[in-house]
């Protein structure tokens, strides 16, 4: 019996811990927003927005782990987070390099492509680097089943 109820309080528990995250993400982000419009700088927003997205999709991961022991699933970290990491910092890193390094601080052109925008316009490719950055460090299946 108390088994089935910690399965109940384990799902609760981490449904508190989501409201609690948006509203700190929520909290945070007004802040970062607010001090982007002060000071005409939006590198911080960029950041927040991708690691904001990344963070969520650590969380949600949490939900589907279920040994926390580490067993690397290289196939998935290759091909699936690595390529969305990618994506996901390709814009905040490029902005930020090409505003520390130019000798103009109002050239705001940066060699952002148009896909890339769209693509993380709702920040999927960080949430699912970060799905699969947990569950390919700690969830090995093996689908090789020789009978």
């Amino acid at each position: 019996m108390s088994a089935n109820w910690s399965n109940y309080v384990w799902k609760l528990s981490w449904l508190v811990g989501l409201i609690a995250l948006i509203l700190l993400s929520s909290l945070l982000g007004q802040n970062i927003r607010e001090n982007s419009a002060i000071t005409f700088n939006l590198i911080p927003y960029f950041w927040f927005i991708t690691t904001t997205f990344l963070v969520f999709g650590l969380y949600i991961s949490v939900l589907f782990i279920r040994s926390w022991t580490v067993k690397l699933n290289w196939p998935l970290l290759l091909c699936i987070s690595l390529p969305s990491l990618l994506i996901a910092f390709y814009s905040p890193v490029i902005v930020t390099v090409i505003q520390y390094t130019t000798s103009e601080s109002s050239n705001f052109s940066a060699p952002v492509p148009y896909w890339i925008y769209q693509i993380n316009e709702l920040g999927i490719p960080a949430i699912v680097a970060g799905l699969s950055i947990m569950i390919g460090i700690f969830e090995n299946r093996n689908t090789n089943n020789s009978n």
